[in-house]
């Protein structure tokens, strides 16, 4: 199943195990995707925000953070130095374990600081050097930063239920604009309807309609601040065909209400010239 989802990202495979990327002041932007290796990211200066699973995370300098294999995960701003490790299944061994998500750690810093060191002037013994600090990078986040540990069956079932729930995820994000109802998200996945929310519940922390509706909240917020198309406009464009419901989602969401949104567009867009 995982291998059918459109926003899965084939690692290409090299003779060194570890794939380094260095980013030196670069946007903080990538699409959307996931894949079956570890991928670490150290701020080394600027700033970030990561969307990782269901999570917005702000990252800083000295924030590292960790992306679990299968998870989605999505750079959606900031400008900023920071150097990328992607690990393959393989260099973990029979380590079955879920690394915390956000980490800023002085220790973990400064690994990261030394593997990128070797990497930028990188020869025979550097290519040694940065498997070895690698392995202590693991070493330390595993004593440390272990969120969860599986025997190898609970960690496949972990994964088929992550491959459910991404599935599930790029069709919403594709399709929000469309009636969706969590009876089709599991018949897409091949779940049972109450197996489906349960599942999604778990991998996400939201609900399946919760998450159809934020991200059409959010979507419609978009489309009222960026042009001039009615409230009723943008409601139908995101996937809400009463006006009255939208108003009401609306506001649970953001705190304000779709007319007090556009009117604060304007209010804007009025004291511009000035």
């Amino acid at each position: 199943m995982l291998n059918d989802i459109k926003l899965y990202e084939k690692i290409p495979k090299d003779n060194f195990p570890i794939r380094l990327l260095d980013y030196r002041r670069d946007l903080y932007r990538f699409p959307l995707h996931w894949h079956e290796h570890t991928e670490m990211h150290c701020i080394f200066g600027g700033n970030g925000l990561l969307r990782c699973g269901d999570k917005k995370l702000s990252l800083k300098t000295g924030d590292c953070v960790i992306i679990n294999a299968n998870e989605l995960h999505e750079g959606l701003s900031g400008d900023c130095t920071y150097g990328c490790v992607i690990i393959p299944p393989s260099f973990m061994d029979d380590n079955l374990v879920l690394f915390e998500t956000l980490i800023n750690d002085a220790a973990v810093t400064d690994l990261f600081v030394k593997i990128f060191e070797a990497y930028r002037c990188l020869n025979n013994a550097e290519a040694l050097a940065i498997k070895g600090y690698t392995y202590l990078l693991l070493s330390h986040l595993i004593k440390n930063y272990s969120a969860k540990s599986f025997t190898e069956g609970a960690y496949r079932q972990h994964f088929e239920k992550l491959g459910r729930v991404n599935e599930a995820i790029r069709y919403i994000n594709e399709n929000y604009s469309e009636p969706l109802t969590t009876a089709q998200l599991a018949e897409l996945v091949h779940l049972s309807e109450g197996h489906f929310c349960h599942v999604f519940k778990e991998i996400t922390g939201k609900r399946a309609k919760d998450y159809i509706n934020s991200l059409r909240v959010k979507k419609a917020a978009e489309l009222l601040i960026s042009t001039d198309i009615t409230v009723t406009e943008a409601a139908m464009q995101c996937g809400f065909y009463d006006a009255n419901y939208f108003s009401r989602v609306f506001k649970s969401y953001t705190g304000a209400s779709p007319i007090t949104l556009r009117r604060s567009k304007q209010v804007r867009g009025a004291a511009a010239p000035l």
